[in-house]
């Protein structure tokens, strides 16, 4: 757990200067916003239980991401 942990620390630290660009996050954080809104888009024409529960995890996903400032500061 500890050595996933390091690692994953690592990967966020690499990732500070797109997070620390106002310019290049803002950019960042719009295309996630058109990727969730593709998203949404799927699951609102999702005809079955597997399509509904693979476009709510992309949104989670994608969410997630948008918080990836938070864990890098």
């Amino acid at each position: 757990m500890l050595q996933a942990e390091q690692t994953r620390k690592s990967a966020v630290n690499k990732l500070k200067s797109i997070v620390n660009t106002k310019k290049q996050w803002d950019g960042f954080c719009e295309y996630l916003d058109i990727l969730i809104a593709e998203q949404h888009r799927r699951l609102e024409k999702a005809d079955n239980l597997v399509a509904v529960h693979r476009a709510q995890g992309a949104v989670e996903i994608l969410r997630y991401l948008k918080y990836l400032k938070d864990e890098a500061s």
